[in-house]
């Protein structure tokens, strides 16, 4: 008796197990990951990430932006993005846990249900110290080539407004700014899909322009020592209304070897060959052309 009593007790609690993980992995498809507390943070201040302050009206400008409802737009290794009710927008929070029922028991705490943390441990490792570093290193050196307009990674008082977010259900969440890592960025259209786009559209001299442009884009940001450690270019380069930028940003650190003119040839050529290899396939006179825009850069001085 007791075994079968043991039996149905093992039964229940495995029962009640898989309710819970098929519940867990229910709400993950539907609110594509995205919790509010996930963007909760108890890091301390560094002057490491200061950048420079905003002018008085680029801070109205970044004021009126940020006056808007964002709408959830998806999320990645390192961020979870929104996109404002202007379509133009970008809103992107950096991601401070990976909750995940292998982690759950760890990270779950009432108090990030009520979006607070405790302090963060003095001395303690941070997993997202490289993605600051990244971020901090392009605002400064290369913010023209990235379509940021803001980064906010030290936390303030009294210098915005919360925003609204809307999540994938179209709940709304209420977010003190002052109180997260954020950044504003432009929406920008993915770099072969606009390629891919002109040349449907038979505007083929401006997709050599564009072209032009990222092999430009490419050069700005390595001119200025910052090496991309992220080998992949289809989903990190995109072009907004200034140009070719680059959209991962957290994949930078500084290296002045780069700044040397056969070093950042080299590396142009390397970061690119996937693009070449798309142009190839999809678009041999587009091939052709970026192969000799290529060929040109490797033979100068």
């Amino acid at each position: 008796m007791k075994i079968k009593k043991r039996l149905t007790l093992l039964v229940k609690v495995l029962a009640a197990a898989a309710v819970f993980a098929g519940l867990q992995q229910f709400c993950e498809s539907q609110t594509k990951g995205f919790r509010p507390y996930l963007i909760v943070s108890n890091l301390p201040n560094d002057p490491r990430w200061d950048v420079p302050p905003l002018a008085e009206e680029e801070k109205k400008r970044i004021d009126a932006l940020l006056d808007q409802p964002f709408t959830f737009l998806g999320s990645g290794g390192w961020c979870i993005a929104f996109l404002g009710e202007d379509k133009k927008t970008v809103l992107k929070f950096y991601r401070h846990s990976h909750l995940r029922p292998s982690t759950i028991l760890r990270e779950f705490s009432f108090e990030k249900l009520l979006m607070k943390c405790a302090p963060w441990p003095q001395g303690a490792p941070y997993f997202q110290e490289f993605n600051f570093k990244s971020c901090a290193l392009l605002y400064k050196e290369a913010k023209e080539r990235t379509g940021l307009l803001y980064v906010h990674l030290n936390k303030t008082e009294g210098m915005h407004k919360p925003v609204t977010l809307i999540d994938n259900i179209g709940v709304r969440h209420t977010i003190d700014l002052d109180k997260t890592e954020f950044l504003v960025q432009k929406k920008a259209e993915l770099l072969m899909p606009h390629i891919h786009r002109l040349a449907k559209e038979k505007k083929i001299e401006e997709a050599k322009r564009c072209l032009d442009d990222m092999i430009e884009c490419l050069l700005a940001i390595y001119k200025k020592g910052a090496r991309d450690y992220d080998h992949s270019l289809r989903n990190n380069f995109g072009y907004t209304e200034d140009g070719a930028v680059t959209l991962d940003l957290s994949s930078f650190g500084p290296d002045e070897s780069l700044m040397k003119p056969g070093e950042y040839r080299k590396e142009i050529v390397v970061k690119t060959r996937r693009l070449s290899r798309y142009l190839d396939k999809n678009h041999h006179d587009l091939y052709i052309y970026f192969e000799g825009r290529l060929s040109e850069l490797m033979e100068k001085g």
